[in-house]
């Protein structure tokens, strides 16, 4: 299946094959999805806004604050270093921030929407230092936000001369702070 988002300019093949697609237009980007995992909170965007949801196998929706880190802690490097093209990195950022916020997967308009609003990278960033703490304090028991969440912070402070790692830090340790 292929569905062509003419608002961002991307093709998203949702196939059992791994088979490239190579883009005649270089602006169009391609994001492959495995069939076989669709059970990524970006799949439920994308099955939610496509009309033909009786094709799309239907599972159960498994996203753990362990994932939503691992997506965090993607989105800010690529954030700071491609400050003018950050529109399509914080995708799964805002994605996995408002279903942990508000229990609800924004369909790809919705997504769309939210990343819109933002008008520089500089507003993500407020955005980040301003929601995840208060996401994740609320999602997750307390003794475990510690104890990943020092640790995480343990990691980063190797590398603290870096700006993204410095960002991740202080992110990690305001999280483990507010559930002291």
């Amino acid at each position: 299946m292929i569905i062509y988002n003419p608002c961002n300019e991307e093709l998203i093949k949702i196939s059992r094959t791994k088979k490239q697609i190579k883009p005649i237009d270089k602006k169009i980007n391609i994001i492959m999805i495995d069939f076989n995992d669709l059970h990524s909170l970006f799949y439920h965007s994308v099955s939610k806004s496509c009309i033909a949801k009786n094709i799309l196998p239907k599972k159960p929706l498994k996203v753990t604050i362990t994932d939503y880190w691992n997506v965090v802690n993607e989105a800010i490097p690529t954030i700071m270093n491609e400050k003018d093209k950050y529109h399509k990195n914080i995708r799964f950022l805002i994605l996995y921030t408002e279903y942990f916020k508000n229990n609800r997967i924004l369909d790809t308009y919705e997504l769309t929407r939210e990343i819109e609003k933002f008008k520089n990278f500089k507003e993500i960033l407020e955005y980040v230092k301003r929601e995840i703490p208060i996401v994740i304090n609320k999602s997750i028991k307390k003794s475990y936000i510690k104890k990943y969440f020092y640790t995480q912070a343990g990691y980063y402070k190797n590398s603290l001369e870096y700006e993204s790692q410095r960002y991740l830090y202080e992110l990690s340790h305001s999280i483990a702070k507010g559930a002291a």
